[in-house]
C-alpha cells in the first residue's frame, strides 16, 4: 500500500472536512474515494471516446438499445 500527502490551503481543507463529515466518512476516506471516482470517470470517458471512434460516429437511440435488449 502506498502513502502520500497533500497540501491544502486552510480554507480548502475545511471544505474537505465539512464534506467528509456530511457523508459520514473520515477525511482520508473522502479524499481516497474522490480520487478513485476521478480515475473511474477518466476511464469511462476514454472508453466512450474509443467506442465512438470505432463506431465511426454511428449512434443508437435509447429506444433502440431497449429494443435490442428486449426491455421495451
Amino acid at each position: 500500500m502506498a502513502v502520500t500527502s497533500i497540501r491544502f490551503k486552510d480554507s480548502q481543507y475545511k471544505q474537505v472536512q465539512d464534506l467528509a463529515k456530511f457523508y459520514g466518512v473520515s477525511v482520508t476516506e473522502f479524499m481516497r474515494q474522490a480520487v478513485i471516482d476521478r480515475i473511474n470517470d477518466e476511464n469511462d470517458y476514454k472508453d466512450a471516446f474509443k467506442n465512438i471512434r470505432e463506431s465511426h460516429g454511428e449512434t443508437v437511440s435509447r429506444k433502440g438499445i431497449l429494443n435490442r435488449l428486449d426491455l421495451e
